[in-house]
């Protein structure tokens, strides 16, 4: 018994690492499960959240919009707000770490993402443009 409890231990650990070490999708030549405005998808969001999160959350989303902000946080994380129309909201695409391209705010774009959501805007993570 011993031996079987030690075995699957191991095998779940063995899981675990591979798991975790799991690499990312890349998003870069993505096919996108949607293509969509950025007003499209806030006003989705905005409509239904719960039926949104069911057809979009976990998706590549491929989103166009104009910049109306870029933040860089103190880790040195970079997100771009787009207008999305909404008196209180936007879409927030966060991009990936490793990009390295200037934004600049009015600049009409086109990103692929993954949708993890609606918080006050709809958050798009790993974005890359395409």
């Amino acid at each position: 018994i011993l031996l079987v409890v030690v075995a699957l231990l191991l095998a779940g650990a063995f899981v675990g690492y591979r798991m975790y070490n799991k690499p990312h999708r890349d998003l870069t030549n993505a096919s996108a499960d949607f293509t969509l405005s950025a007003p499209e998808l806030f006003a989705g969001y905005e409509a239904d959240e719960a039926a949104a999160n069911t057809k979009y959350l976990d998706h590549v989303i491929r989103i166009k919009g104009t910049i109306m902000a870029v933040n860089t946080d103190e880790a040195g994380q970079t997100s771009l707000t787009l207008e999305a129309g909404g008196l209180m909201g936007g879409v927030i695409c966060q991009l990936d770490p490793a990009l390295k391209t200037a934004f600049s705010e009015g600049q009409e774009i086109t990103l692929n993402g993954l949708c993890t959501g609606m918080l006050m805007d709809v958050v798009l993570v790993r974005c890359v443009p395409v």
